[in-house]
């Protein structure tokens, strides 16, 4: 593949200005006219774009022979599930699909996105098109046609305020230009056609602007390619040369962010919501790719990305809850992706959490439900019917934030024990100071908890007005005075209650795998360092009953060290003597502490002094305090254990 070389982008602040076409622009780009561009069939860097023809429609994951075969194992209702994920999507269709309110040009309560307006728009579109082409029901068709036409009069799809948008308004455009080609009328093909070339193509290839979503190791990279390369290939035939372009580039950031977020071993450092979201676009436009070009170029090959569903798929803990590190709510919902790995490996059992929110109604719901219709190209290859839970009870990741989950018996029962901790650093992307946080649930319930994300909507606007940023991540940014965001308030350390350091990274250095002992060692030295001389953390299940938190903290020899060893938790506490006792409905859980330097338990406050702060009802801070004098080094060990 060529060489793209990426000049240094000087970063401008304006606002995004309205992009329209002309009456000779709408003729120079009609679909089939006299000023159709050349189809070069033999592009530099082997890549073979000549089947990107104006009569090769549908193409992007499925063509025309797929979608017939996928109709028919429906028709038939030969695999429950299939059939099952099927009306799932036309349900999703006709509630949310079919919305008949005119889609418009908002920004959101930031002034700074339209990315519900794009979400909104890809919804509708794709689950239209995928129902016309497995009904043939015209109110489909004229739906989604309806709602391309709206977007693709808008002034802008806001490329200079948070491309992002873009990449999913691209993605809605491009489903519904190549899944209903044949159908749409010349005038829809011809606006969108010119829409994806101005409003995405043109705007991506804007020297004047800072478009860091090329540089990004992190969702924006996934996303803003993803669309982006989907639109390419859908509308290929008109405007081959930004096309390619638009391609090349992806092929060529991508792998470097691939590198950065999945390698060695899978386990994504935005955390569980963000692989749902970045790993999804990830996959689409790795499955675009195939589908049209016969490759992906080597992407799906990146060390650590086979391995990726597997470490979502121990993400979940019991009650529907995720490992919700960094920016990321702890309701779970669908990891869509996980279709695509399924069917790439021959392994059903990735969808193990799937099926379950399948069969219990949670994907008409879940976050991702407008890109639904996309799984079922991959879904009509597997066995749906036979698939068996994971076999191993320990799931451990290093890179960037490493990671350790452990699920005792993959029931989901009471008996079932969950434990997630995490290390890594505060400073990457969508961080929280959470380094040597653990989330626990036993016996039905969740004990250890972790607050998560915090809307961005309103807190970017609030900090704002105060001065702050909430997205520089820098030590003495104001973000790390968010409660949620701060070290204080995770089920973790702190020393003299001090911020993390936020480019303090704690590592994995032992992984616990025995028939009596589940968990891991993390070193949180560089975390605390400007506070301790070293910190590590042990954290196990031991004998399928107790849960067991180990830290050894040595003293600077300059000052003594006060830690604060916290948990949060959604249990009642009761503060005693000798221990804290934990009560959630029925369920007890005794709370005990020991060390070299006497404990003494203590419980904080989940009521935040600041304005811009989200409320935490219903929740609680409990743990202890406890001294190690300079240049000495203390053990505390901690146990959680049923009444």
């Amino acid at each position: 593949m060529k060489t793209i070389l990426f000049k240094t982008i000087i970063i401008a602040f304006f606002v995004g200005t309205a992009v329209s076409c002309s009456d000779e622009d709408e003729n120079r780009f009609r679909p089939g006219s006299t000023h159709e561009k050349p189809n070069p069939t033999e592009p530099e860097g082997g890549l073979d774009y000549s089947k990107l023809t104006a009569d090769n429609h549908p193409r992007l994951l499925m063509n025309a022979e797929a979608f017939t075969a996928l109709k028919a194992k429906v028709d038939a209702n030969s695999s429950a599930n299939l059939t099952l994920l099927h009306n799932t999507i036309m349900s999703v269709c006709n509630s949310k699909g079919m919305n008949a309110t005119a889609l418009t040009y908002k920004l959101d309560a930031s002034n700074k996105r339209i990315l519900d307006v794009s979400r909104d728009a890809l919804l509708r579109i794709f689950t239209c098109a995928y129902a016309y082409r497995m009904t043939g029901d015209a109110k489909y068709l004229t739906k989604a046609e309806t709602d391309m036409n709206a977007v693709c009069n808008f002034p802008d799809w806001n490329s200079k305020r948070h491309f992002l948008d873009v990449g999913e308004m691209a993605t809605a455009v491009a489903f519904g230009y190549d899944w209903l080609y044949n159908e749409l009328s010349a005038a829809t093909r011809t606006k969108a056609a010119n829409a994806l070339l101005k409003f995405a193509f043109q705007q991506a290839q804007d020297k004047n602007w800072n478009l860091n979503f090329y540089e990004a190791t992190n969702n924006w990279n996934q996303v803003c390619n993803g669309g982006l390369v989907c639109a390419a290939l859908a509308s290929y035939e008109n405007n081959p040369s930004e096309a390619k372009d638009m391609i090349e580039k992806a092929l060529e950031s991508n792998k470097p962010a691939l590198e950065v977020m999945y390698s060695p071993d899978g386990n994504y450092p935005e955390g569980s919501g963000y692989w749902c979201y970045g790993t999804l676009y990830q996959v689409l436009m790795l499955a675009a790719l195939n589908s049209t070009l016969g490759t992906d170029n080597g992407l799906s090959d990146t060390p650590g990305f086979s391995k990726t569903a597997e470490y979502m798929l121990y993400m979940t803990g019991l009650n529907s809850k995720f490992f919700n590190y960094s920016d990321c709510a702890p309701s779970s919902t669908a990891a869509l992706a996980s279709w695509w790995f399924a069917d790439k490996y021959s392994n059903p059992s990735l969808l193990y959490n799937e099926l379950k929110m399948l069969k219990n109604g949670e994907y008409a719901s879940c976050a991702e439900n407008r890109l639904l219709p996309m799984i079922m190209a991959f879904a009509n290859n597997l066995n749906l019917d036979a698939i068996s839970a994971p076999s191993n009870k320990l799931w451990s990741g290093k890179g960037e934030t490493p990671v350790v989950m452990v699920h005792t018996d993959w029931t989901y029962t009471d008996t079932d024990k969950y434990l997630g901790i995490k290390g890594g650093k505060a400073g990457s992307s969508h961080g929280h100071m959470d380094a040597g946080s653990f989330v626990y649930d036993a016996y039905g319930v969740r004990w250890s908890m972790d607050f998560g994300l915090q809307s961005y909507t309103t807190l970017e606007s609030k900090l704002a007005a105060l001065g702050g940023n909430l997205w520089d991540m820098g030590q003495n940014s104001m973000r790390w005075d968010v409660f949620r965001l701060n070290n204080l308030n995770h089920s973790t350390i702190s020393i003299n209650d001090a911020r993390h350091r936020v480019n303090g990274a704690a590592t994995l250095t032992t992984t616990i795998n025995t028939a009596t002992e589940l968990g891991a060692t993390f070193d949180l030295t560089e975390v605390v360092s400007d506070q301790a001389a070293s910190a590590t953390r042990t954290v196990k299940i031991v004998n399928d009953k107790d849960l067991v938190v180990m830290d050894e903290i040595k003293a600077r020899t300059d000052k003594s060290a006060k830690v604060r060893w916290c948990m949060v938790t959604p249990a009642v506490p009761t503060v005693e003597s000798n221990r804290i006792v934990l009560t959630n409905g029925s369920k007890v859980m005794y709370l005990t502490a020991s060390g070299s330097v006497k404990p003494t338990y203590k419980q904080w406050s989940t009521t935040s002094e600041n304005s811009y702060d989200q409320a935490n009802p219903g929740t609680y801070m409990v743990g202890f305090e406890a001294t190690v004098t300079a240049n000495q080094t203390a053990t505390f060990t901690t146990t959680l254990s049923p009444k």
